[in-house]
């Protein structure tokens, strides 16, 4: 509520001294070590955000930031991370840490605030579900809902010194592609929930029809997916579309470079496009498409990200609500919304007109 961060804090005194190691875990606190189940990629780059306001932090006082490492099964993709980190090794788990003497653990989950390892939590703390942060402006209020800027708001809390915050506050990755192909379209079909959270190769398939009809461009499609199954022809008539399955997060920032316009399912990759930066500092606008999580909370928060969300996902917004995880600690089960929760009945032409107008090619 516009409160201002109280001054260094005795957990920066103590980053500061002795170093910290960033684990970023599943959204289960069990187990409460890294598990062996590495956290889904779009919960990682949200929660990449927690590293950022470290190394902020640790600026705005005049302390130089050691050296930072890599620890992970992301080591291709963190390579190409706008924050300097040396990638150690591939393995289980997923860490980032800076050395020091007696390095201090940060618990890091996507829907809970990070948690300090050897420090009591605060009493008001939710252990559910992130806070949520006001801030007066004139006559209005400013509600911050992206679950980035929740957590680096909350880090801003917990050490103590007021961050920037400006720019994209989650850290970018870099793509080596200068400029975009001119009508290059990119289609996110991959997802970590097939039966929930798919608009479907047809889906896409009538939002490429339908840009095509509207803009009257020669455009260009490509199709990303994990189904091996999906044939690498054309799969729409009178449109021009590639078919990539299974590849690495890493390459498909490249990917993402050669585009002017990413659409695509609520998932990691969709996330990563936002995310993604040529070297001149642009980037594809990108639409992502919600139907069962809020597309305020998950959102990279940068100028470029969009959505196109089904009624469902609107009210979860509106109620700052997740549907496995809430502030009372209940499950909403989608299936109760029929038609409202499904992905499918956000009409391709609408899918299309938004994301047009978004690139402007209206």
């Amino acid at each position: 509520m516009g409160e201002v961060p109280p001054g260094p804090s005795e957990l920066l005194d103590r980053v500061l001294a002795d170093g910290w190691r960033v684990e970023f875990l599943t959204r289960s606190e069990i187990p409460s070590g890294p598990p062996t189940e590495p956290i889904r990629l779009g919960d990682f780059l949200l929660s990449m955000v927690v590293v950022r306001a470290l190394r902020e932090a640790a600026e705005i006082v005049g302390v130089e930031v050691p050296p930072m490492s890599y620890t992970g099964n992301r080591g291709r993709l963190m390579r190409r991370c706008e924050i300097p980190v040396t990638v150690e090794e591939d393995a289980p788990g997923c860490m980032v840490a800076a050395k020091g003497r007696d390095p201090i653990r940060i618990e890091v989950r996507p829907v809970r605030p990070p948690r300090w390892v050897g420090f009591p939590r605060h009493a008001d703390r939710m252990t559910v579900a992130m806070p949520i942060w006001h801030d007066p402006c004139g006559d209005l209020v400013d509600v911050h809902a992206t679950m980035p800027l929740r957590l680096y708001l909350q880090m801003e809390q917990d050490l103590g010194v007021r961050l920037p915050g400006s720019g994209d506050i989650v850290p970018r990755y870099r793509s080596e592609v200068v400029e975009p192909d001119a009508g290059h379209v990119v289609f996110v079909g991959t997802t970590s929930s097939p039966t929930g959270k798919d608009y479907g190769v047809d889906g896409f398939a009538d939002v490429a029809r339908h840009l095509l009809r509207r803009t009257g461009l020669d455009l260009r499609f490509t199709l990303l997916t994990n189904d091996p199954d999906l044939p690498p022809v054309p799969i729409a008539p009178g449109v021009r579309m590639r078919v990539v399955c299974g590849m690495d997060a890493a390459d498909c920032v490249d990917l993402f470079g050669s585009a002017e316009l990413v659409i695509g399912n609520d998932t990691g990759l969709t996330h990563l496009a936002a995310l993604s930066v040529r070297p001149g500092g642009g980037g594809p606008h990108v639409v992502g498409l919600y139907n069962i999580f809020s597309p305020l909370k998950w959102n990279t928060g940068s100028p470029r990200h969009h959505s196109v969300s089904t009624p469902l996902a609107q009210m979860l917004a509106l109620a700052d609500i997740d549907i496995y995880i809430n502030q009372s600690g209940f499950y909403i089960d989608p299936s109760l919304w029929a038609e409202g929760a499904e992905l499918s009945t956000a009409p391709a032409h609408i899918v299309a007109e938004f994301a047009a107008n978004c690139v402007g090619w209206m």
